[in-house]
């Protein structure tokens, strides 16, 4: 079970229709732009009704939204899982960082093509307030600039067909770490 970027308790159940409900607009996204997508179709193509849809969400963006917090906080779920990967700035951490995310990538080229970026950082800004900050001395501001480098390499690692393994990207990103003076939180 998961808890929802509002605080509140989902089930299972409320969580598989919302993730159909997002994969359904994923699938129509790869043949559609977004703004050409209607309620309607997607509720259709997801086989639930509008009161379903509303019931989780205001609009679409909602819906991807929700669909990144989901996998950011399955990442953590993982991440937590593997002490031996050590912290943020380590080599093995940003290695699996690459490796995990490379899974949903035709995910981000989506949202890339979409110009929703907002959805991908505000996701991991979260991320950082919600399971970083806590438990380090850095200023938000440092986790946020982190963030957004490592949200920037991905993207620009995905949009290039990541023609670099994931242990590559993760040793520029753990040698700028270290040339910059980044020490582990």
């Amino acid at each position: 079970m998961r808890i929802s970027e509002g605080g509140t308790n989902l089930t299972a159940r409320n969580q598989y229709i919302r993730m159909c409900i997002a994969k359904t607009l994923i699938k129509l996204m790869e043949v559609k732009s977004i703004e050409d997508i209607t309620i309607t179709e997607l509720v259709k193509e997801a086989n639930v009704s509008r009161m379903t849809f509303y019931k989780y969400y205001k609009t679409k963006q909602e819906v991807l939204s929700d669909y990144m917090y989901e996998i950011v906080n399955e990442y953590m779920e993982d991440a937590k899982k593997k002490p031996e990967i050590g912290g943020l700035h380590d080599y093995k951490h940003i290695c699996h960082c690459f490796q995990f995310f490379q899974q949903f990538s035709q995910f981000i080229l989506i949202l890339i093509q979409a110009n929703m970026y907002s959805v991908i950082i505000n996701a991991l800004n979260n991320y950082m307030d919600t399971y970083v900050l806590p438990t380090t001395n850095r200023s938000k501001y440092e986790l946020y600039y982190y963030a957004g480098a490592i949200c920037n390499t991905y993207i620009k690692w995905v949009e290039s067909g990541m023609e670099e393994t994931p242990e590559e990207i993760a040793e520029i990103v753990y040698q700028h770490v270290k040339a910059t003076d980044i020490q582990p939180t």
